[in-house]
């Protein structure tokens, strides 16, 4: 366990407050951290992880969770993990920040401040660090600048309410199975070449990461295959194996588009939208590579939509760079979209800033 770490909070003389590594005794308290800091202004989720706080960084080969203590009590917390990305097409080492909480009583009296500086302290040498935020979490976005971290680039959520469709799908996809993983490999690694953040990828460590994500494995992941030569694949990752997902409030524009939907499912079928207070279930979209038409990728998004029907799910996200192909694909759907914002600070004198569009993980949102 690493060294516990006293400081005294400017202008809190009387209270101590330290930092360590969490444990498995801090479980329970950090649900509740959790329960306190619902994310988002115009559009407020809850995230609930229960029985088990740590299943969230449990999806990273390693990671380190820390925690802010007063009184024996956890009043905030971080998670890092270490990356080897490619920016500009250079490997960069990176610390990824992530999991960010202060309980509500706690904010502004800089134990935000003192847990992202704590950790990336404690994880050494690297050439960047960045986390990944809302647009509208106005409270982590002044703590990054606060940090001298700056928006390095944008990403969007587009979220599209899933309802039984009658579209005809003209293509024929199956499951993924192990023999396939050299071809899958190849056309991921292809297909993001010149993404920035994009590690790439080998057919071990594939199979090891889809193998331990819980809610995914090779089953999830579909294929197209002309002539014995892999086409596209997509991954369906069921999130919820991790989160239990609720709005809490929602912007005016939606709900009255909910009241409005709910009037016309007396007569057809159409998409539905959850109330507040409703837990909700989405397909995160991971995996995604095509070659050739762009037709392909179109009629996969549609099987796509088909399976998460079948899966009872509401909703099959895609987490995408706004420059990105697939986009246009998507706004047919009439998605829900939320922006998100990479915050970044270099650590070295290396030159970490780039115009080429992003790869964009679903773990780390």
């Amino acid at each position: 366990m690493a060294e516990i770490v006293p400081f005294k909070l400017r202008g809190y003389l009387t209270k101590m407050v330290s930092l360590r590594l969490a444990n498995d005794s801090d479980n329970a308290q950090l649900l509740d951290l959790e329960r306190m800091c619902p994310q988002g202004t115009s559009l407020v989720l809850s995230f609930d992880r229960s029985p088990d706080f740590f299943s969230r960084s449990r999806v990273y080969k390693d990671y380190k969770i820390y925690v802010a203590e007063e009184d024996k009590k956890v009043v905030g917390t971080v998670g890092v993990t270490t990356k080897k990305l490619h920016i500009n097409g250079e490997p960069v080492k990176s610390i990824y920040i992530y999991d960010l909480r202060v309980n509500p009583a706690h904010r502004g009296k800089h134990t935000g401040s003192q847990l992202v500086q704590h950790a990336i302290a404690e994880e050494g040498e690297a050439d960047l660090a960045y986390g990944v935020t809302m647009e509208d979490n106005y409270p982590s976005v002044a703590l990054f600048r606060k940090l001298g971290f700056s928006n390095v680039h944008n990403l969007t959520l587009f979220s599209i309410p899933v309802f039984k469709r009658k579209d005809h799908i003209a293509l024929e996809a199956r499951a993924m199975v192990s023999e396939d993983t050299p071809q899958v490999v190849n056309l991921l690694n292809r297909y993001y070449n010149d993404y920035d953040f994009f590690a790439k990828l080998t057919e071990d460590g594939f199979l090891e990461r889809t193998k331990n994500l819980p809610g995914y494995g090779l089953t999830n992941i579909q294929v197209v295959e002309t002539e014995n030569k892999i086409q596209a694949c997509v991954g369906l990752w069921d999130y919820s194996e991790i989160f239990t997902v609720t709005a809490l409030h929602v912007s005016t524009r939606l709900a009255i588009l909910r009241y409005i939907l709910k009037f016309i499912n007396a007569f057809k079928n159409t998409m539905q939208l959850p109330s507040v207070g409703e837990p909700f279930k989405l397909l995160y979209v991971r995996d995604f590579a095509f070659s050739g038409k762009a037709d392909t990728a179109s009629e996969l998004i549609k099987h796509c939509l088909s399976l998460t029907y079948s899966y009872h799910c509401n909703f099959l996200t895609f987490a995408l760079d706004p420059a990105d192909l697939l986009i246009p694909m998507i706004s047919k759907y009439s998605p829900i979209r939320v922006g998100y914002q990479i915050y970044g600070k270099g650590l070295k004198d290396k030159i970490l800033q780039s115009s080429r569009m992003v790869y964009v993980d679903p773990m780390d949102l």
